[in-house]
């Protein structure tokens, strides 16, 4: 970038940071030493490492959304703590597309998955059948479709899809999902570790949506076969028994609706059902349905409940705030006051607020990430949820990108340079930081 391109976008967002209060700056300064970090421990090979299996393609994934929802794209020749963010993209995005796999599909009971008549799908784990098939899947996915959406009409440069275009590679994980979803029985509508695996966890389901939101977002085809048998998972999984408002109630379980409940997988219930259709209905789950609010009053019943057993708790548990977030701003926004009232009590003398925002639910959610970051950008994570997938899930929480995902390109991604990008992407989003 020209130094008077920079010195430009420089005054401008002076201008309009000095308007902003402190939390505003710490969100933004939080944001990025997080990318910084994520930058300088990406390996040689273009991906970040978060346990030497395929679990690293999952941790790919979810940094290269966190650059993407910056504007940082492949060229956009940004250099910041050493690291040129574009090469950080484009190297990532060559591994990410180098561990894409094809996987041979058909007609299933209830539609044909198969959108464009080429008889594969696409999964980012290679081999045969993996216990990681879905999350890793699930993962990647949105990296690339934000990548096509950034970049209309991409070209894969390398591994099998190499010569093929983003959108069709795009196309077929979306079809690898609708082939993957399960037909019968109480796991009817779900997906679990592998394709047609015969049963469903909603741990694992909530991935299958996540990616064809992004996949769909990019231009892709969903079946609407896949839409209406999810909500017979959804109808199945949650917990609706003993006494509203109490308890588990209104919950998701794991692979029934009464085993192992807990706040992160009713966050992808909610995206879940902001994704289906409802069992028998044919239409998507609004707010108003009483099964939407029994969730939401779970989570508001549970919200300030720490990090414990792994996957249970909400705050320090990225796992469960990635998934929570997700599901909330798809069903009640980010603005909302209504649904979410359990926060963490705002203290003015060690908090604050920017003029006109009130302490709601992401607030309080990046009060605690804006707390909680290391020195040199990293956060601690949980269990298993720890380095740059708790990194990438933190920092995209921070950014505040709308979910489900627009079906547009980034503005400006193709025309400005990486600050340029970055500073229309992160003045597009639905609430100002």
């Amino acid at each position: 970038m020209k130094r008077a391109q920079m010195i430009a976008l420089g005054v401008a967002c002076s201008l309009v940071c000095a308007a902003q209060a402190a939390t505003d700056v710490q969100k933004r300064a939080a944001i990025d030493k997080g990318l910084e970090y994520l930058a300088q421990s990406q390996q040689a090979d273009g991906r970040w490492v978060y346990s030497g299996g395929v679990e690293d393609t999952a941790a790919t994934g979810a940094a290269l959304l966190a650059f993407m929802e910056e504007g940082y794209g492949p060229g956009v020749n940004v250099v910041l703590g050493g690291a040129d963010y574009g090469d950080v993209v484009g190297d990532g995005l060559a591994y990410l597309l180098g561990q894409a796999q094809p996987y041979t599909i058909g007609p299933q009971t209830y539609g044909n998955p198969d959108t464009n008549g080429n008889g594969i799908g696409v999964k980012f784990v290679p081999g045969g059948n993996s216990s990681r098939d879905t999350y890793v899947t699930g993962l990647a996915l949105p990296a690339v479709a934000r990548a096509e959406m950034m970049h209309p009409g991409s070209t894969v440069s390398t591994g099998p899809f190499a010569g093929q275009s983003y959108s069709t590679v795009i196309q077929d994980a979306v079809d690898y999902f609708a082939y993957g979803q399960n037909e019968s029985g109480s796991a009817r509508g779900g997906w679990r570790y592998s394709a047609n695996s015969g049963d469903s966890d909603n741990s694992t389901t909530q991935w299958a949506p996540v990616g064809m939101f992004y996949g769909q977002a990019a231009g892709a085809t969903v079946p609407q076969f896949v839409k209406n048998e999810l909500g017979y998972w959804v109808d199945y999984i949650q917990y609706l028994g003993g006494t509203p408002g109490t308890g588990a109630y209104g919950s998701s379980g794991y692979n029934s609706p009464t085993y192992l409940n807990n706040e992160s997988k009713t966050g992808g219930l909610l995206i879940e059902m902001a994704f289906a259709d409802m069992a028998g209905v044919g239409s998507p789950y609004a707010l108003d349905h009483p099964d939407v609010q029994a969730a939401l009053a779970y989570l508001d019943r549970q919200w300030q409940s720490p990090a414990n057993s792994t996957y249970n708790g909400n705050l320090g548990n990225p796992y469960a705030m990635w998934s929570i977030y997700k599901g909330l701003e798809a069903t009640i926004g980010m603005d909302d006051l209504t649904y979410i009232t359990n926060m963490r009590p705002f203290d003015a003398t060690t908090m604050a607020l920017d003029p006109g925002v009130t302490w709601n639910w992401l607030e309080d959610y990046h009060e605690f990430l804006v707390d909680t970051q290391n020195a040199n950008g990293s956060w601690n994570g949980y269990a298993y949820w720890t380095g740059p997938l708790a990194a990438a899930w933190y920092i995209n929480i921070l950014q505040a990108p709308l979910f489900p995902p627009e079906a547009v390109p980034v503005p400006g991604a193709l025309v400005l340079g990486g600050f340029g990008a970055a500073f229309v992407g992160w003045l597009r989003r639905r609430r100002t930081l």
